[in-house]
């Protein structure tokens, strides 16, 4: 099985006209952490949003299961409406949920997502209960019987959390499994840069980011130099698995760059791209299948969620 722990949230989507960037002040393509204050004002601002359980580690989740593999979600939601629309979305998606409930009232996190017409998404997230993650929220068995143990770099802010990344990689270490990050995003990196790099020289045996977010690990503005420090840094890493945007993916394994262009889209919306990107791969991983054979279904898997509205495709996936 494969284990994916991340924020529990609900996406509330809508889309944009540009000059709604600078009127809102939103900081464009990228995700941005806002108060609960914040989030309620620019849920005001939101024209006929589309609502979906959400959060990187759970799209990714969603999307194994939806490919055949076997795969469970793990993450905290408050006991509120969004909360019921969270754990519903994810018994109705066919995998196992590992989701607990908060005592304190935090609200369920919800991500305020903009879609300019370039497709760009713009993300404003009130993580809500979902930041409180601990190590007593953990299930055990599950992360002691995964074959991957999956983890989003978005959580790794509360001292809390990041405590229950840490002994649930232990944990699966100990177990056999192999363990996976993805970087998240270029402001995750920057505000955890040093840690991330401990954590990763540790404890990861795969690493998911894109270009922008690697050169931020070391500081860099050269894909090919990055690769460079990456494989001088962490030696005990066995894949690096970079996408490039419309460029394709990078994946580094075992001293070797393998290069995939990316899979023809119409780009409506990029949401969730790398995260159906990370699941597409997981999914190879765990069925056993060659780089070349992941590398196809992660691209063609980020190709069909970016060809609509939202993280929960209706199109069928050939």
């Amino acid at each position: 099985m494969i284990i994916c722990i991340g924020n529990a949230l609900v996406d509330s989507l809508t889309q944009i006209e540009e000059s709604k960037i600078n009127e809102l002040n939103l900081n464009k393509a990228r995700m941005t952490l806002v108060d609960k204050e914040r989030s309620n004002f620019l849920l005001l601002n939101m024209e006929n949003p589309i609502y979906e359980a959400g959060g990187s580690a759970a799209n990714t989740a969603y999307w194994i299961s939806q490919l055949g593999g076997e795969v469970g979600f793990i993450g905290k939601i408050s006991n509120d409406e969004l909360g019921k629309q969270f754990k519903s979305s994810l018994n109705s998606s066919g995998l196992k949920d590992f989701t607990v409930y908060e005592e304190e009232d935090n609200q369920t996190g919800l991500c305020a997502i903009f879609i300019t017409p370039d497709g760009e998404r713009t993300m404003n997230t009130y993580l809500g209960a979902g930041e409180y993650l601990s190590i007593e929220d953990l299930n055990i068995d599950s992360i002691s019987d995964a074959k991957i143990l999956y983890m989003e770099g978005y959580l790794w802010d509360k001292p809390s959390s990041k405590e229950a990344f840490l002994h649930a990689a232990k944990l699966n270490k100990k177990s056999g499994g192999m363990n996976a990050i993805s970087l998240s995003d270029v402001f995750c990196v920057d505000m955890h840069r040093d840690s991330f790099k401990d954590f990763i020289k540790s404890d990861i045996d795969y690493v998911f980011c894109n270009e922008d977010e690697l050169n931020s690990l070391f500081e860099l503005n050269d894909i090919n130099k990055s690769i460079e420090n990456f494989e001088e840094t962490f030696r005990d890493v066995k894949q690096l698995i970079c996408t490039l945007g419309s460029d394709g993916v990078l994946i580094y394994d075992d001293g070797r760059k393998h290069t995939f262009s990316a899979t023809e889209a119409d780009v409506v919306d990029k949401t969730g791209a790398g995260d159906f990107f990370a699941g597409g791969y997981l999914f190879g991983l765990q069925k056993g299948l060659s780089i070349n054979e992941s590398a196809e279904i992660a691209n063609r898997s980020a190709a069909h969620v970016i060809s609509e509205i939202g993280v929960r495709p209706k199109k069928s996936f050939n």
